[in-house]
This record gives C-alpha cells, sequence and structure tokens, in this order.
C-alpha cells in the first residue's frame, strides 16, 4: 500500500467520528441482495434440473429392468440358437463319419467281392458243365466201393461249397447296395443340417445385433442423465458457494456498520473536555513543513514530536474512544482516538498498547508505550490533531 493510500486510510479513521454514519442496513448495497437473490433462484433452477435428471434417471432404471429382461431373453434366445448350432454341428459331424465309414467299409469289401463272384463263376462252371461225369468217373476209377463213395462225397462238397459262395456273394452284394445307400443318406443329412446350420448361424446374428442395439441405446441414455445429474449437481455447488461467500462479505460489512453505528452512538455522548499533554517530554520537532530525517527530502509534519524513554507512558490527551490500534507502517505501533467536536487525536512510534479498539479513555489515561517502531531515528511520540480527518496543529489545544 503506497504513502497515499495510507493517508487516506488514516484519514478515514480520523473523519470516522465526524461522518453521519447510515444505518446497517442502507450500508448494503441493494445490488448485494439482488445478487444473492438471483444466485438463490439460479440455485433452484439447478436443483429443479437435478431433481429432473434424478426422476429420468429413476424412469430409466425402471425401464432398465424391461432392457435387462429383453437382454435376458436375446442371451437365453442366443444360447439356444447356439446350442442348437452345436448339435446341429455335431449331427453333421456324425453324417459325414457315416458317410466315410460307409466308404471304407465299401472299399474294403470290394476287392472281396470281386474274388468271390470269380470262385463262384468257377463252381458254377464245374458245376453245370462237368460235374455228372466227375461223379461218374469217380464210380468206376474208384479200386472199392468205399473210395467211390468217398470221391462221390467230396464232389458234393464242392457243389455245396459253391452255393454257400454264391449265398454269400448275394449277401456281401446286398451290404454293398446298404452301404451305398447309408452314404447316400448321409450325405443328404448333412447337406440338411448344412442348411439348418446356417439358418441358425443368421438368427444367432441377429440376434447378437438385437441385444448390442440395445446395450448402446442403455448406455447412451444412461450416460447422458448422468452427465445432467453431474452438471446439475456441480452447478449447484458453485452457487452455494458464491452464496455463503457473499452472505459471509455481506454480514461482515453488517457488523461493521453495526459497530461503526454504536461508534457513531458512543461519540454522540463524548463531552468536551480538558485536554492534556500525551507525553511530559519536550516537543523536538513542530507542526509543518520540513526535511524528513529518514527519506532525505521535504515534506509536511502533519504533528509535533515528543521527547520520551522507551516504555515511558503516552496518554490520551483528551476523552475519547479508541478507534485503532495496530502496527501501521512509517507510523508503527500507532493508536487513534476518536474525541468531541470531529476531532481525532494520532499517537505514533509506540512500543506497545495498553488499550484496545472500543475502549473509552479519558484525559491523562495511559493508553500506549513510548517507542521508536516504523520510520523512527529514536524514541519519541509523534503526536497528531485531525478535524474531521484533516491534520492540524496541535499547539491550541496543549495546556
Amino acid at each position: 500500500m503506497g504513502p497515499s493510500m495510507k493517508m487516506l486510510k488514516v484519514s478515514f479513521l480520523l473523519a470516522v467520528g465526524a461522518s453521519l454514519l447510515l444505518p446497517a442496513s442502507a450500508l448494503i448495497a441493494q445490488d448485494d441482495n439482488e445478487v444473492i437473490e438471483e444466485a438463490k433462484e439460479q440455485r433452484e433452477l439447478k436443483r429443479q434440473e437435478q431433481l429432473a435428471a434424478e426422476a429420468e434417471i429413476a424412469l430409466l432404471e425402471a425401464e432398465d429392468l424391461e432392457v435387462v429382461a429383453a437382454l435376458e431373453a436375446a442371451t437365453s434366445l442366443v444360447n439356444l440358437q447356439e446350442a442348437k448350432a452345436q448339435a446341429a454341428e455335431q449331427r453333421l459331424q456324425a453324417a459325414l463319419d457315416t458317410k466315410i465309414q460307409a466308404q471304407e467299409d465299401f472299399l474294403a469289401i470290394a476287392s472281396e467281392i470281386e474274388e468271390i463272384e470269380q470262385r463262384a463263376l468257377t463252381y458254377a462252371v464245374e458245376s453245370y458243365i462237368g460235374m455228372s461225369d466227375r461223379r461218374t468217373e469217380a464210380w468206376f476209377e474208384a479200386e472199392d466201393a468205399t473210395i467211390a463213395a468217398h470221391k462221390i462225397a467230396l464232389l458234393d462238397l464242392i457243389s455245396s461249397n459253391t452255393n454257400d459262395v454264391l449265398d454269400q456273394l448275394k449277401l456281401i452284394q446286398e451290404e454293398r447296395s446298404y452301404l451305398l445307400t447309408k452314404a447316400a443318406v448321409a450325405q443328404e443329412e448333412a447337406d440338411a443340417i448344412r442348411e439348418e446350420l446356417e439358418q441358425v448361424r443368421v438368427e444367432l446374428d441377429a440376434q447378437k445385433a438385437v441385444r448390442e442395439e440395445i446395450k448402446k441405446e442403455l448406455d447412451v441414455r444412461r450416460a447422458h442423465w448422468d452427465s445432467v445429474l453431474a452438471t446439475a449437481v456441480e452447478e449447484q455447488k458453485e452457487i452455494t458457494d458464491f452464496i455463503a461467500a457473499e452472505e459471509e462479505r455481506i454480514a461482515r460489512e453488517l457488523e461493521e456498520a453495526r459497530r461503526r453505528a454504536e461508534l457513531e452512538a458512543r461519540l454522540g455522548q463524548i463531552t468536551e473536555a480538558g485536554w492534556v499533554l500525551p507525553s511530559p517530554g519536550a516537543i523536538t520537532s513542530w507542526f509543518g513543513p520540513r526535511l524528513h530525517p529518514i527519506l532525505g527530502y521535504t515534506r509536511m509534519h502533519n504533528g509535533v514530536d515528543f521527547n520520551c524513554w522507551t516504555g515511558d507512558p503516552i496518554r490520551s490527551a483528551t476523552d475519547g474512544i479508541v478507534i485503532m490500534a495496530q502496527y501501521y507502517g512509517g507510523y508503527g505501533y500507532t493508536i487513534i482516538v476518536q474525541h468531541a467536536n470531529s476531532l481525532s487525536t494520532l499517537y505514533a512510534h509506540l512500543s506497545a498498547f495498553n488499550s484496545q479498539v472500543n475502549d473509552y479513555v479519558v484525559a491523562g489515561q495511559q493508553i500506549g508505550q513510548c517507542g521508536t517502531t516504523g520510520l523512527s531515528t529514536g524514541p519519541h511520540l509523534h503526536f497528531e490533531v485531525r478535524q474531521s480527518g484533516a491534520p492540524v496543529t496541535p499547539l491550541p489545544y496543549l495546556p
């Protein structure tokens, strides 16, 4: 804070008692109340937005139950389709295995069929062309009847084997036809299963698409309302913080206004009293322009300096109320007392206080102790008298 601002503040403090203080309610600008009311209205709007968002989310959550049920139904259908697909895959594989096995079995008996057919052909030729002659030859060429009977029995066995081979050939040929038919049926079943499987996969993809679409819509709606709710809550917090700060500021101003009103009332009760010297020491510097001993240039000296030692008592020059007691820049530790008739006195460069703000003091009462704080070359009291905040020479007031 620059010297001019400090002097303005001192002048203001010195002039407080002489000012016509406004009522506390008038000190708070009407605009402040309007700002707070507008902020409260904005907060209420945001609260309504929050309630609306919460209602939408509640409705959405209720709808979510239906969405979840739809998702569960879609998931169940997907699972069913997947199970059908797996079963179809298994049936397809079984049909293919059956076809392959039938083909392998057919190839395995192909050579056997060929061999049996050759044997059957040989037996058939022998049977229909030469079997009766061999039976006659066997009878006449045999050494006896026993050998002849044995040969004839052997020929009958060959004839019987031929019949067995033909029967076996017939069975194998029937089995071959069965295997070929089985392979064809398996192929047809495999083709049908492939078609069914393709349809299942199409339905499965459709159900997955439905499920993803439902989930996407759900996520978008929830994200939107979550964002709306979060924004409303955050803006309410910001507005609430603003209102709290404004109300705190206004409360401080009201308290200051109350304090000033109280001071005004007390100042009105101060009566003119006699004056005493604030310090018994000799005056070492007078009121008026002078060369500042520290700053090194000529400037107005707004008071008089009394010689004193650190710790010596400093007394109020007349009755009044302490309106400031604090460290104040170049003045060091400073006390200002407000008196009657818009007069104020200032006591600077103190080392300690013996009074505080709002204390009522009488002429000659100790209010502080001599010192050398602030811009000072040594222990002394800088004493000022001000009329409505403007410095005047103290000499006419001192005894």
